[in-house]
């Protein structure tokens, strides 16, 4: 009796073999607009969808909605046929824009107790990102003049067995990589 080979979409079992990959920002098929739809905040890592206001400028709002009495009368907003309309129409739940709860930025608005819960929750959220290693967040603009370019790079590239590697700081605060007869690590600093 020879085994049957599997597919490559199925496990031995013939059960589905499901990969998930990232989302990246894409054109919804059911959009009226074909405008993006989906993406993630660079400062925090959250999801977050994307949606042209009536003036065709976009706005990025929070996925979830919340109740209209949670949220001040000024960060609310409600969509129509795909496009975002500051809120209005008398429903008892809206959206929000995210930058009300991105843990990495400042709040827009007066935060009620429930927005300040939210904003916690996707802090924690951030955190555990963080620490897995499934987020990098993006580095804060720089302020200030350039620094001078210095005689040698902050990171020189080096060459071990012939493969180049970005060293993790100047040459002289690399360790030597040899080993003794004893299989050892050299005990020079440099």
């Amino acid at each position: 009796m020879r085994p049957t080979p599997s597919s490559v979409g199925r496990h031995w079992d013939g059960s589905p073999r499901i990969s998930r990959h990232p989302r990246s920002p894409r054109v919804a098929a059911t959009s009226p607009s074909r405008l993006l739809r989906a993406g993630r905040c660079r400062r925090c890592g959250h999801r977050t969808d994307i949606y042209p206001r009536t003036d065709q400028r976009p706005i990025t709002l929070h996925p979830a909605e919340l109740a209209t009495t949670h949220v001040p009368a000024s960060c609310r907003w409600h969509l129509s046929s795909g496009i975002a309309h500051p809120h209005g129409d008398g429903s008892a739940w809206c959206r929000i824009p995210h930058a009300v709860v991105c843990p990495a930025r400042t709040s827009t608005c007066a935060a009620s107790p429930h927005l300040e819960a939210v904003r916690r929750h996707l802090a924690v959220r951030t955190r555990r990102l963080i620490d897995t290693g499934a987020f990098t967040p993006a580095p804060p603009p720089a302020v200030g003049p350039p620094p001078r370019a210095a005689a040698a790079p902050a990171r020189p590239i080096v060459q071990i067995l012939l493969i180049r590697y970005l060293a993790p700081g100047p040459l002289d605060d690399i360790r030597c990589v040899a080993q003794t007869r004893h299989r050892r690590r050299c005990p020079s600093p440099s």
